[in-house]
């Protein structure tokens, strides 16, 4: 068996603080409840769409800890002869796959097991007064400690991989060409799953209500939609939108409301599409909102999305500041190294707000937003940005490794400002400027074919996305990774201007701003160097799309300028170890020019949808050498725990909205994950054994 990792329990616990809660009024709070109880309801899909067995776990941890707070739980497995240390490594492997909604990684989306031995868990789960052995335990067991292939990553099959998008009858061609059939029907594959039923193809459309489409026939099978996909998740999120309704604070947010509940009620994402124009018209609210199927880095083929719902009170502070580089885009835009022709016609201003979140129902939290993921509404309607400023936490000194003393410090002493810099810029500009090159479904053109010169080439763009046409289908399992690092990287490339910085750092000094973008650029390589982990050598795979970039702005560095940054590997206690140091005086010469180079061709790229050409750059600047590889095993013996995050909970007393925050430990994920979810528990075993058993290998 391959070496599986684990949770370890010196991992850092993390709790997102909301001290805007208490300025909220009544009717702002029940708006908030009712949106986080939908946001809930609807993240019970992660469990579905991470991994065949997710959900079984899902199901037979909420059963024993519902029955027994995690104290109770530990006395009466000590009272059995576990040691401490034993507990809390069960505790720390139940309280992963609850914020991850599996047992896979949302950051990595490879597998973790427990750290306590099989006969020690097993003991667990059949002496529990909470949950009795059942079919859904007789399941499970033999894939929660098997890493062997195909189960220790998310993939297709034939990659060696399993995953809950597709069943494992089904093979890439065929995936392929159901895809494309989709597309020429106008049918979004964004909340659908892909079974092959005997000879038929079955796509399975999140809705509550259901039903069966024939479509026709695609390599000799008979194609149909199957609605109804999760119906009753989705039931008790219409159930929570429709009780938000009578809180919305103005006809936006009620139209908004009342097009996710037809949208979830019939599957329908132009309905989805409908809710997404509201919502970037409902500026500046004091609850914040969204939800649905939204990103796409979980499915293989980065076509179908995870659920995510999220809900956040704004901080104004910092929204004020963010609101000024909103103001002023329009102005750094210009700045960008691509010609006019390559940006929007008009640029719509976004709302930009920093956020407190209040929760965050997903696989895992992001450090800020830009969406919708809609190129259409993007283009010509607009989108909003969203920094979501109490999930960031700040390292310690011992988690910040690798990096030479003095910008060691300089790091440590910035973080705080440089990645809120670096997020503001990623979401508003890097995701936000550059135009996409599209036919629209009367043929129409939105850039001149004539007069549009590619600055790579210098010859005329005759390449563009044709109607129904996505991103994601152009650049396939490199789409999310190549987007990701076109937004950091902008970030980086803006950094350079100092009338930028100081939109964002208006108190800051000369040398502070200096210093504060110095610590943005280490904040971005040094995650690359720590993100080597994810690299698989055995698949020369990447796990994780925003590792992939990080490591690709460092490759681009690199290559541009051997000498910007210097990588020696030393010992540290015993242990082979790496220190890299990034030479701070050419971050505005070469530094500068790789970047401007590397942002040039992805956004070409994309603009004109040259799919081909786009994976052969991005994955020559992907590949991982020899001496990177060394480099990656040093990292993995060196490595700091990723920390684990705590959520408050909203909860309805006596009819009064109260924020319970939880301890942050193991326990108090444990227990917070318990009360996040309330219904359909039974529901979920029943899901379980009837309908996700077309996905088990």
């Amino acid at each position: 068996m391959n070496q599986a990792p684990v949770i370890q329990v010196n991992s850092p616990v993390t709790s997102f603080a909301s001290p805007g809660f208490k300025v909220l009024n009544q009717n702002e709070k029940q708006y908030a409840y009712h949106f986080a109880r939908a946001s809930w309801e609807g993240a019970r899909i992660c469990y579905f769409q991470r991994s065949y067995e997710s959900p079984g776990l899902f199901y037979i941890f909420h059963k024993i800890f519902s029955t027994e707070k995690p104290q109770a739980v530990k006395q009466r497995l000590q009272q059995g002869g576990w040691s401490e240390e034993e507990v809390q490594q069960l505790f720390a492997y139940v309280a992963a796959v609850f914020q991850n909604s599996g047992n896979f990684k949302s950051f990595g989306d490879s597998k973790f097991i427990p750290e306590i031995s099989q006969d020690k868990f097993e003991q667990f789960i059949t002496t529990s007064p909470g949950y009795q052995v059942d079919q859904v335990w007789e399941s499970v067991r033999k894939y929660v400690y098997n890493y062997d292939k195909p189960y220790g990553l998310i993939d297709l099959q034939e990659k060696n991989g399993s995953n809950s998008y597709y069943s494992n009858n089904l093979k890439g061609e065929l995936l392929e060409a159901v895809d494309k059939f989709l597309i020429v029907q106008g049918v979004s594959e964004l909340n659908t799953r892909v079974v092959k039923v005997d000879d038929e193809i079955h796509v399975l459309v999140a809705s509550v209500n259901k039903g069966e489409k024939d479509l026709g026939e695609v390599h000799n099978h008979k194609v149909k939609l199957v609605y109804g996909d999760f119906s009753p998740f989705l039931n008790s999120v219409v159930a929570h939108l429709t009780a938000a309704l009578q809180y919305a604070a103005n006809d936006n947010q009620k139209n908004m409301i009342q097009a996710y509940i037809e949208h979830f009620q019939t599957g329908e994402v132009e309905l989805h599409k409908t809710s997404q124009r509201h919502w970037i018209k409902d500026k500046g609210p004091v609850i914040e909102t969204n939800i649905g199927f939204i990103e796409t880095y979980l499915d293989p083929l980065k076509v179908r999305a995870e659920w995510e719902g999220f809900v956040a009170v704004v901080n104004k502070e910092e929204s004020a500041l963010l609101n000024e580089l909103v103001n002023k885009a329009e102005d750094i835009i210009k700045y960008l190294p691509w010609p006019k022709e390559f940006e929007v016609d008009v640029y719509k201003r976004p709302d930009f707000t920093s956020l407190e979140v209040l929760a965050f129902a997903s696989s895992g939290t992001p450090l800020g937003i830009n969406i919708p993921n809609y190129d259409d509404i993007r283009q010509t309607e607009g989108f909003k940005n969203v920094n979501l400023g109490n999930t960031i936490g700040k390292l310690s000194k011992d988690a910040i490794k690798f990096l030479d003393e003095t910008d060691q410090e300089i790091f440590f002493k910035y973080q705080s400002e440089a990645v809120f810099l670096v997020v503001a810029l990623h979401e508003l500009i890097g995701h936000g400027a550059g135009k996409v090159f599209m036919k629209d479904k009367d043929g129409n053109l939105n850039f001149n074919l004539e007069n549009t010169i590619n600055p790579l080439t210098n010859q005329k763009v005759d390449s563009f996305y044709n109607h129904g046409e996505q991103w994601h289908s152009k650049f396939g399992e490199f789409s999310g990774a190549m987007e990701e690092c076109k937004a950091d990287a902008t970030a980086l490339y803006l950094s350079t201007f100092d009338d930028v910085v100081k939109l964002l750092l208006p108190n800051q000094s000369d040398e502070e701003r200096r210093n504060t973008v110095f610590a943005g650029w280490l904040f971005v390589v040094h995650r690359a160097v720590q993100g080597l982990e994810f690299y698989n050598p055995e698949q020369k795979k990447w796990g994780q799309a925003h590792v992939l970039a990080r490591n690709v702005i460092l490759q681009s560095l690199i290559r541009e300028d051997p000498d910007i940054i210097k990588i020696t590997e030393t010992q540290l206690n015993g242990k082979p170890y790496i220190h890299f140091k990034f030479d701070q005086s050419k971050l505005y010469t070469t530094g500068k020019k790789a970047i401007s180079n590397l942002i040039l061709h992805l956004q070409v790229f994309k603009s004109i949808g040259a799919g081909n050409q786009g994976v052969e750059f991005f994955s020559n600047l992907a590949a991982v050498s020899e001496q990177f590889l060394n480099y990656r095993n040093i990292v993995i013996q060196n490595k700091f725990p990723r920390r684990l995050e705590i959520q408050p909970n909203l909860v309805l007393e006596d009819g009064q909205v109260n924020l319970k925050e939880y301890e942050p430990t193991f326990a108090g994920i444990i227990e917070s994950q318990v009360e996040h979810h309330l219904d359909n528990i039974e529901t979920t075993k029943e899901l379980f054994l009837n309908v996700q058993k077309l996905f088990q290998n």
